[in-house]
């Protein structure tokens, strides 16, 4: 078993020291490791849905360049799902962000 010899220093506010004590409960050290680490709090699954809804939505707006590139050549274009589609996202993101708070 590895000890826990290495320290870090780290200035806060007394009010930020006061939520994090207070979300703690009894071992504040064992739990600001867990927020650093990203162990109990999600950090690498939720960072990998939001890299995911970073790329859908960077897909959309490439989808609306060749929609606009098409409709300014004279071209016909259907968007009836756009709107939709971005609905969609748009949810998906609220829902990621409520999890970050």
């Amino acid at each position: 078993m590895e000890h826990k010899t290495a320290n870090i220093k780290i200035r806060l506010r007394p009010s930020e020291y006061d939520f994090l004590k207070s979300k703690s409960n009894k071992n504040f050290s064992k739990y600001c490791r867990s927020v650093l680490l990203d162990v109990s709090h999600n950090g690498p699954a939720l960072s990998q849905e939001l890299y995911q809804l970073r790329q859908e939505i960077n897909r959309i707006g490439n989808n609306i360049n060749q929609l606009a590139k098409h409709a300014n050549s004279g071209e016909q274009v259907d968007i009836s799902g756009l709107s939709e589609t971005i609905d969609r996202i748009q949810k998906d993101i609220n829902k990621k962000l409520v999890k970050i708070k």
